[in-house]
């Protein structure tokens, strides 16, 4: 199996993984782990490549946000809260790039009825040039998502 396709597949079992963990099971609570911060992003916000991002988008991305990024792919319709709408979530959208950086670098995580919900930390998969790539495809999504006829 190549390297790719290897990573690919632990990546992939490591988000159904996080997913599926439920912090009730042991009848113990949890208390919530500091919050990393990650240090100023070296390249400039919004130099990132759609054409690149769409790449990697499609590669991790699509399979909890969906083709168009409306929060309906495969896994994603299966979890409750959906993934992010990058369409019409006009709230999350109106974050600033560096918030919506932050937020892919460090991943979310949730405590939400018992349930530990989360998105990988993708400083730990994709380069930086990579995560900004992928912030510029999302951009590009939600730009597309509201002019397209409904």
């Amino acid at each position: 199996m190549p390297l790719i396709d290897r990573k690919f597949s632990i990546l992939i079992a490591a988000a159904f993984a996080a997913l599926l963990t439920v912090s009730g099971c042991t009848g113990e609570k949890k208390e919530a782990s500091p919050e990393k911060t990650v240090a100023a992003p070296a390249v400039q916000a919004g130099s990132g490549d759609p054409a690149s991002g769409k790449e990697i988008y499609f590669r991790y991305c699509h399979f909890c946000h969906g083709q168009k990024g409306m929060g309906d792919g495969p896994v994603g319709i299966a979890l409750s809260p959906h993934p992010a709408d990058f369409v019409n979530d006009e709230k999350r959208m109106s974050k600033t790039d560096a918030e919506l950086f932050k937020s892919i670098t460090e991943g979310i995580h949730k405590e939400v009825g018992g349930e530990s919900m989360s998105m990988p930390r993708w400083q730990e998969i994709l380069s930086e040039k990579e995560r900004w790539d992928v912030l510029a495809f999302i951009r590009q999504l939600e730009r597309e998502g509201k002019t397209a006829p409904k």
